[in-house]
């Protein structure tokens, strides 16, 4: 049996599906196929999909040496094996999806090669991408969703900042890579990244470290987030090892203060297009406009990068459960960057916030 959580995503999807007359749509392992089910699998040359009505319990048409364990780790009562000699399309055109079906939604990543095998065995179906169906609703997150994203940014900004009291001179950015990884790895089941860059390498926005040693006085970057029951956290936090500089502080009290405009305007319940500009006019208004050379944020969820993105031209306010990052950044070639990336979750009463010590970390 579903859990309440997944019955009331499945009720919502089946919903949209009859407001956009949408008979059937197919959902093969991935993030989706989690966000529903719970279940978190690669796909693989075997069909392993989720067949969704619009009034019916959902179906899964699975290998038949997974049937058992997919009842069990999904919850769906009715899934349907082929075997091995089998062509599991054939099954899916002739005995799975209805005659009668005529609009067939497409999970939005779905292999090309997949969906050509099914659209060769669903002939004269009309397919539509979901992709908007999937984002629309997963990008307004539940109680559950919301606590375990918080769980995640609080311990991926802890997890940075004891790296952080930790470095000493001579260490290797591919050296903290493999701390900071070990660390952000809270399961089995978890996932992480990091980023770590020394000196002139943080003038590099999404550098993924190297052999650079640390000195005295060098700018440390670090961009990481680690998954809290698949919901990830994302932080980057930039200070010196050492004495900051005047330069330095100059900079970094523009991005700082852009940082904070731009949860100020997301508390406020605005647009991404709005809070993108804010962020964007205070740095450039001091001059350094030129040298904010990406989006504001992105949205948080079972994906570091997902909706909503926060840039200009998205113009839809955002909604309560809405998570993303505000991460503004200036980044002068040769010499160093600062990036400053907190992790905001809009709420009916205002915004849940990383709000890391910015300043306490300056010097390390």
């Amino acid at each position: 049996m579903l859990m309440k959580s997944k019955a009331l995503r499945i009720s919502k999807i089946q919903e949209k599906m009859r407001e956009d007359e949408i008979d059937v749509i197919i959902v093969p392992l991935g993030t989706n196929f989690l966000w529903l089910y719970g279940l978190k699998e690669k796909p693989s040359e075997r069909l392993y999909v989720s067949i969704i009505e619009p009034d019916d319990p959902p179906k899964m048409l699975v290998p038949s040496f997974e049937v058992n364990r997919t009842k069990r780790a999904t919850g769906v009562s009715d899934v349907i094996g082929w075997d091995e000699t089998d062509n599991p399309y054939e099954i899916l055109g002739k005995e799975v999806i209805q005659k009668q079906t005529k609009v067939v939604g497409i999970e939005p990543k779905m292999w090309f090669g997949v969906f050509q095998a099914i659209s060769d065995n669903l002939s004269l179906k009309q397919f539509q991408n979901m992709e908007s169906i999937f984002n629309s609703l997963r990008m307004v997150k539940d109680e559950s969703e919301i606590s375990n994203l918080s769980e995640a940014f609080k311990k991926t900004s802890k997890t940075i900042i004891q790296v952080l009291s930790e470095l000493e001179i001579g260490i290797k950015e591919s050296e903290v890579q493999q701390i900071l990884k070990k660390r952000l790895e809270w399961g089995v089941n978890e996932e992480m990244f990091c980023l770590v860059q020394f000196g002139e390498n943080s003038a590099l926005p999404h550098y993924h470290g190297g052999e650079r040693q640390l000195k005295r006085d060098d700018v440390v970057l670090i961009d990481a987030g680690g998954t809290m029951n698949n919901y990830w956290g994302d932080i980057t936090i930039t200070s010196v090892f050492g004495n900051a500089s005047k330069k330095f502080k100059e900079v970094f009290e523009i991005v700082n203060n852009a940082n904070i405009c731009g949860k100020d305007t997301a508390r406020q319940g605005c647009s991404p297009d709005e809070i993108d500009s804010n962020t964007r006019r205070i740095i450039t208004d001091k001059g350094y406009g030129e040298f904010f050379t990406h989006r504001t944020g992105h949205g948080l969820g079972l994906e570091v990068h997902e909706h909503p993105y926060i840039v200009k031209g998205n113009v839809k306010s955002i909604q309560p459960g809405n998570c993303f990052t505000i991460e503004p950044g200036i980044y002068l070639p040769g010499k160093f960057g600062i990036r400053i990336e907190d992790n905001v979750i809009y709420t009916e009463d205002g915004i849940i916030s990383s709000d890391i010590p910015r300043y306490d970390l300056i010097e390390v």
